[in-house]
């Protein structure tokens, strides 16, 4: 799959058909859709493309706003990809794309520099400066500039519309089976493992350390996972996902992992964190030697879920 960065440099004549959109998490409903775009694309001869925007436009708006996130651009990326799009243009959000006007948002960035034919978007869609172009104003545009404007097809999950929003609910209230029900997949985090500073070590816990970049995580707390890419099985294993208020202020989001009796070096290594079930709520204790009581409760119901359940396979995705 192309990652495209600068929206012209799409090969001359290429002609797409796209969906505009944030899709955190790639739902039920966002998978529908892009397996349709690659359908309409392929018995077209175009290419299946999504647009998104990075930063979050709520978060260029609003400094001080923390879009609580469902998975990360990474992730994102994998799972548009297991839909079958071939291309993924990642606008920048700026002060040049917030100021252009629907006409010229339609005009350059759509027909012109990613040569849009066929053009998906939700019924509550809004675009351009002081977001006033909307469904209708693309619709006609379109028509003036030579591609086609869809609306979004629906997906229920248990008589409700699913949407990014239910999954992020589902996730802030630790109801991870609701939460990959609506996704129709795993939730799962992955990249490179970072060095730490290396406490759980001192603590009898030694921990990889993941980086989950975004200001907020729709998920937090304790987790039973799964553990993917370090060995020729997922391994089980206990993992903390948050700000850690015992040990540290910090703003940066970790998801901390601990594998029972495994030894290896991972620093620099891809890995896959699949999640089970949420076990408990992030807490701040009082001292050391309380959180390591309660890392060994941890640890013993994590073990005990997991010896009760399977991993799913990753490979075909990832």
């Amino acid at each position: 799959m192309k990652i495209i960065r600068r929206p012209g440099a799409l090969a001359p004549g290429a002609g797409t058909a796209l969906t505009i959109g944030n899709f955190d998490g790639v739902h039920l409903g966002h998978a529908r859709l892009f397996r349709e775009v690659v359908r309409v694309a392929r018995s077209s001869g175009l290419v299946p493309m999504v647009v998104t925007f990075h930063p979050h436009p709520k978060e260029f708006f609003s400094p001080h706003a923390k879009v609580a996130r469902i998975s990360t651009l990474r992730d994102r990326l994998l799972w548009m990809k297991h839909c079958g799009i071939e291309a993924v243009c990642v606008l920048p959000f700026d002060h040049a794309m917030a100021s252009l006007s629907p006409e010229a948002f339609a005009r350059e960035v759509l027909a012109t520099q990613l040569q849009a034919k066929q053009v998906w978007v939700g019924d509550d869609f809004r675009f351009g400066a002081k977001r006033a172009g909307d469904f209708n104003t693309l619709s006609e545009l379109g028509q003036a500039l030579g591609f086609v404007v869809h609306d979004l097809p629906e997906v229920q999950h248990d008589g409700h519309r699913v949407s990014s929003s239910r999954v992020r609910e589902a996730l802030q209230a630790g109801q991870i089976d609701q939460a990959k029900a609506m996704l129709g997949h795993p939730l799962v985090y992955s990249g490179k493992i970072i060095h730490g500073k290396k406490l759980g070590r001192t603590l009898g816990f030694p921990t990889m350390n993941l980086p989950i970049a975004g200001r907020a995580s729709a998920l937090s707390g304790i987790l039973a996972v799964w553990v993917h890419g370090l060995d020729d099985k997922p391994l089980p294993a206990v993992a903390s996902l948050g700000l850690r208020p015992t040990v540290e202020e910090s703003s940066e989001i970790l998801l901390e992992t601990y594998i029972p009796g495994w030894q290896g070096n991972a620093y620099g290594r891809c890995v896959s964190i699949e999640v089970t079930a949420h076990l408990r709520a992030e807490a701040k204790f009082d001292s050391l030697d309380a959180l390591v009581e309660q890392m060994h409760r941890d640890t013993a119901q994590a073990m005990a879920l997991l010896a009760q359940t399977h991993p799913s396979s990753l490979q075909s995705v990832r």
